[in-house]
């Protein structure tokens, strides 16, 4: 089964519209989303309908929860909580409640799904470092093969083991992990990268082969930026979007 993982779209219509082009064509069996479809961009409405027209489930992610209520907002920065506002004001009801209904994962076999760390779905831990991999050695026996998140808008890959936590570094995965070994890997970000590349990204995985990519799409982020400050966001919401950071 090939499974295309979205995440992190943060209402970029924009980067949302260039990868579901080339899902399209990409012959996969799934589309899947780990969360935060909205937060930062202009377009929330937008991207709520692509999503939920598009894909086979979506994962709640902590700006979708603060948008809803269900995360404190006090947790966000200002210019970071006036999007969420904003957000909220002209959410449409339906959309609304699509986002309400949304779990904090979800697994199928040999399969994990989050928006981010693992350890506790609700608590939006990030996975960035080794050590954030580490926290989840305990749960090593419990964790499916893969483990897919989202949440840093990073693209790191970690390989768990009795012996440790070996970094990947986005490198493409082309076999099944081993026996006792299990991988935790970041997607990436559609709308808003944050690894110095400025295209969107999104993951390729096949359950069958084991095999993993990220694919990384041009978009225009110009228009994408023009949205943000025309919607009267913060600045650096759309300056970051030429950066990729």
């Amino acid at each position: 089964m090939r499974i295309a993982i979205l995440s992190d779209v943060h209402a970029n219509l924009e980067a949302l519209e260039v990868c579901l082009q080339s899902i399209r064509v990409s012959s996969v069996d799934a589309v899947v989303c780990l969360g935060d479809v909205v937060g930062y961009g202009a377009d929330h409405n937008a991207c709520c309908d692509l999503i939920r027209e598009n894909t086979l489930f979506c994962l709640l992610g902590n700006h979708d929860a603060a948008v809803i209520g269900v995360m404190d907002t006090d947790f966000y920065y200002p210019a970071a909580r006036q999007a969420l506002f904003r957000t909220r004001e002209s959410l449409s009801e339906d959309n609304f409640r699509w986002l309400y209904s949304l779990p904090y994962s979800h697994q199928a076999p040999g399969v994990g799904f989050f928006h981010g760390a693992p350890v506790l779905p609700s608590g939006f831990y990030y996975v960035v470092r080794p050590k954030d991999a580490e926290a989840h050695l305990q749960l090593l026996a419990r964790l499916e093969p893969y483990t897919f998140i989202g949440h840093s808008h990073l693209t790191k890959q970690f390989l768990l083991s009795p012996n440790g936590v070996q970094s990947l570094n986005s490198r493409k995965i082309s076999a099944h992990p081993g026996k006792d070994e299990r991988y935790i890997i970041n997607v990436g970000s559609v709308g808003q990268p944050r690894d110095k590349d400025p295209r969107a990204c999104y993951g390729l995985f096949d359950s069958h082969t084991g095999a993993f990519r990220h694919v990384r799409l041009e978009y225009d982020h110009h228009r994408a930026a023009e949205k943000i400050r025309a919607a009267g966001l913060d600045q650096k919401f759309a300056t970051r979007l030429a950066a990729g950071t």
